[in-house]
């Protein structure tokens, strides 16, 4: 039980740095005039050292050179107990592991509120704890800390060793981040051929799957955790996730633009997210993204576990490069009105009865499968002939293809399941069937209309 008066280890308060609630820094100028205002970010370096995000705090700045000393009161938000530390300023750093870390947060709350570009992080002043105390406060004693459960972490890495393929090794991923943390909303991204973009390719616990759904990186939170290569936790979101969507240009010849945005998966009332990069060798193959309708869901704990799971899905899905499947869907239809398939060249999209479907790579493998399928009847077909196809133009990258084929598979599941679906017949092959007769017609620009 912690004493007032008694000296706190900051390991023993860590959801005080995690910005659910703000911090107050008050300082004194040189005639002991005080001044108080809060701070964006409080990170804990170690038991003996701070770092204060510095601003826009022109006085706080002046009275840190004139007087070092200064008191900043934390506040532990699952019990409201407030800490008090006294501080003296050692240093500011404008570079460094920890100026980067702090960076890409401030820049994460930024870009969650719309407003990126505008906060700027002019640096970190380095401070070092005198003492850090309780407050008077009649609140309780917090909760013990949640610690993981040892064998569902050797469970899950059975999962990932004995997945094989890309899809069963996601569903695992995801799978354990409910049963090992307590995660049920999340969804995992990975990067497209250019390597400037990333695509929903598995989710659990939303309505909607998303899957297809994209951020350029670099965009928001997600595409900022995956251009810097850092986890991003925020665990108090003021307001909704506004995610930017970029504008689609319009088909050649046509009058009307063609909307293929597809939204990520995403709770209406959000409040705490996690972002995680999977990375190989510092080379980013996704993104890992949890969700939470709870302010302070995510703890620098959780933080510190995500990052080692996706730390070896990362390293497993390496591993299945050169495996290929393809996976089973839905019923079917026996309607026999024909279905319009409209395929734009420019950007690989397909439109069925008007309605986006799919994009890109896995946009060029259906209409490709699709046309085979209208000209000879052909319904079998194997990933290895697909990854031979230079028609296709398909990028050299490990797990691409298998990664398209399961978005592509989810999207067919989705929007037109009872029409047009895949099934699995065999390692590494695939049987499309198609349920009601097809309309194909290709947009100007393309060989391939009629």
């Amino acid at each position: 039980m912690t004493v007032l008066g008694e000296q706190v280890r900051l390991r023993d308060i860590p959801t005080c740095f995690d910005g659910v609630i703000p911090s107050a820094i008050a300082t004194v100028d040189s005639d002991g005039t005080p001044n108080v205002t809060y701070l964006s970010i409080v990170h804990r370096i170690d038991d003996e050292h701070v770092a204060l995000s510095r601003q826009f705090f022109k006085k706080t700045e002046h009275n840190t050179i004139v007087n070092p000393l200064a008191e900043v009161g934390l506040v532990e938000p699952e019990t409201g107990r407030m800490f008090m530390l006294d501080l003296e300023y050692t240093h500011t750093e404008t570079e460094g592991p920890v100026f980067e870390r702090m960076r890409t947060h401030l820049d994460a709350v930024a870009a969650q509120q719309g407003m990126a570009n505008v906060f700027k992080l002019k640096g970190v002043d380095i401070c070092r704890v005198l003492s850090c105390v309780m407050a008077p406060c009649d609140f309780p004693e917090p909760l013990p800390p949640r610690t993981p459960d040892l064998e569902k972490a050797e469970a899950f890495s059975r999962v990932v060793g004995d997945a094989d393929d890309l899809e069963a090794l996601l569903h695992g991923t995801l799978q354990a981040c409910e049963e090992l943390l307590g995660f049920t909303h999340g969804f995992v991204m990975l990067v497209d051929e250019s390597g400037q973009r990333l695509y929903t390719v598995a989710s659990a616990g939303y309505s909607s799957s998303g899957a297809g759904s994209e951020v350029s990186a670099g965009e928001g939170i997600i595409g900022l955790a995956a251009a810097r290569r850092q986890s991003v936790r925020v665990t108090n979101m003021a307001r909704d996730l506004a995610y930017s969507r970029a504008a689609q240009a319009s088909a050649s010849g046509e009058h009307a633009p063609r909307d293929t945005t597809i939204p990520l998966p995403g709770l209406p009332t959000v409040q705490s997210q996690l972002v995680t990069p999977m990375l190989v060798r510092r080379e980013l193959v996704g993104v890992l993204v949890m969700q939470s309708e709870r302010a302070g869901a995510f703890t620098a704990q959780d933080e510190w576990l995500v990052g080692m799971l996706a730390s070896q899905v990362a390293l497993a899905m390496e591993a299945l490069g050169g495996i290929e499947r393809t996976t089973a869907a839905a019923e079917t239809s026996d309607d026999e009105r024909p279905v319009h398939v409209k395929y734009y060249p420019d950007d690989e999209s397909i439109f069925l009865d008007n309605e986006y479907l799919i994009k890109g790579v896995a946009g060029g493998i259906l209409w490709r499968l699709l046309r085979e399928y209208q000209d000879e009847r052909r319904v079998e077909f194997s990933n290895r002939e697909i990854r031979l196809d230079h028609t296709l133009a398909l990028p050299d990258l490990k797990d691409n293809l298998e990664a398209r084929l399961i978005l592509l598979r989810k999207r067919l599941d989705e929007r037109c399941g009872s029409v047009i679906r895949m099934e699995k017949t065999g390692r590494g092959r695939f049987r499309l069937v198609v349920a009601r007769p097809l309309a194909l017609v290709a947009a100007a620009g393309t060989a391939d209309e009629g």
